[in-house]
């Protein structure tokens, strides 16, 4: 009987390749990883940044061949300025302490056009620990920083638009109060010219001096609000807490107010009979209920405003609210801005700042204002304060 042996068949599909073959497998995948990509440049480097091997997209991003620049050293790709003070160099020292190096900035291409780049540069070791080269990514960055750039041209075109705008209504409002102040000074001086004997009557020299002394007052608040916003901006507006009822605080406001509202037609109703007790600083809680208050009759003019403090859920809820023009819808979001004022400066005076003091005070007290409000019915103007430093 003849012996056969029988022939193997093929190996089944969940065979396990051999050690060999999977490492190959695993280094021709990367390989074509990494030749498939266009939008990176990919390259390696020697121990002193000569190129190694080189990407399609290194070539499409600097503009050389493999045969070109394989064997060239990789400051080609600097800007001069960079080269001279050994900025490549400065790289491959940061990767081979850190292991890694990333930055961003001008490059250039083989036409010796320049384009805004992110580099990582990775330091390359071997099995034993060993430095053997470096692996190099950039990607063409040119198209973002130019929109950035837009971006931040535009915004500084704004900021000198505000600043312009702010440097006419500040000058108009400082010069508003300044006039009838000269004005008065003015005819005081006549007045004492003029009288026989230099005596005047003490009711013109009172009633003179009081329209000095409110003007006087006007430029005051002008200036204040100057600094505060100067303050603010640099981070050095603090606070002085100490124990305060907001309610009596709120009534002498509002008692300083009443020649005002009168004078342009608002009643003023207020609520606020029960004691407010927490720790805030004063000055400036006060300076929030000036700021409200003051809008609200300049806004609600020859209407009502009405006002109530209480307390509700370890809170002190202020809100202040006039029947008057309102806020148009797409001006809301901006209220607590610098320099806003949703409404022409021609009919309204003001530097556009009490609402964004307010807003900056109430938050730095660990608080939150809101407002509601309709183009033709009003605007309503909520503060929440915690009772004690949160």
């Amino acid at each position: 009987m003849e012996d056969t042996k029988s022939c193997p068949g093929p190996p089944p599909d969940n065979a396990a390749s051999a050690p060999g073959e999977s490492k190959q497998d695993a280094a021709d995948q990367l390989r074509l990883l990494i030749e498939s990509v266009t939008d990176h440049a990919i390259l390696t480097l020697d121990l002193h940044g000569h190129v190694a091997s080189w990407n399609p997209g290194a070539e499409r991003i600097k503009g050389y061949r493999a045969d070109e620049i394989v064997g060239q050293h990789f400051s080609r790709f600097y800007p001069p300025e960079a080269v001279a003070v050994n900025k490549p160099q400065r790289g491959l020292d940061v990767a081979t302490r850190e292991g890694r190096f990333e930055e961003d900035g001008w490059r250039v291409r083989k036409d010796g056009s320049r384009f805004w780049a992110n580099v990582v540069i990775t330091a390359l070791h071997d099995e034993t620990g060993q430095l053997r080269g470096f692996g190099k990514v950039t990607r063409d960055f040119t198209a973002r920083y130019q929109a950035q750039e837009r971006r931040e041209m535009d915004r500084l075109r704004e900021a000198l638009r505000i600043r312009d705008d702010f440097l006419s209504v500040a000058s108009h409002e400082l010069r508003t109060p300044l006039t009838p102040l000269q004005l008065k000074l003015t005819a005081m001086r006549r007045a004492l010219d003029q009288a026989p004997n230099g005596t005047v009557s003490g009711e013109r020299i009172s009633r003179d001096l009081d329209v000095a002394v409110r003007q006087v007052r006007k430029l005051v608040e002008l200036v204040d609000d100057l600094l505060d916003v100067s303050r603010i901006t640099v981070g050095q507006m603090t606070l002085e807490r100490a124990p305060t009822d907001l309610a009596p605080l709120l009534r002498e406001v509002v008692a300083r107010y009443l020649p005002q509202a009168a004078q342009v037609g608002c009643s003023v109703r207020l609520e606020a009979s029960a004691p407010v007790c927490g720790e805030w600083d004063a000055r400036r809680i006060e300076q929030v209920m000036t700021n409200l208050i003051s809008n609200a009759l300049k806004y609600g003019a020859g209407k009502p405003v009405d006002i109530h403090l209480h307390t509700e859920a370890g809170l002190a809820q202020l809100t202040v609210r006039d029947e008057g023009i309102g806020i148009a819808p797409d001006a809301l979001p901006h209220i607590f801005d610098r320099f806003m004022r949703a409404v022409s400066g021609r009919n309204y005076g003001g530097l556009g700042l009490g609402l964004y003091i307010a807003h900056q005070v109430v938050t730095a007290h660990g608080g939150d204002i809101q407002v509601r409000s309709e183009p033709g019915h009003g605007s309503t103007f909520s503060v929440r304060l915690p009772l004690a430093p949160t």
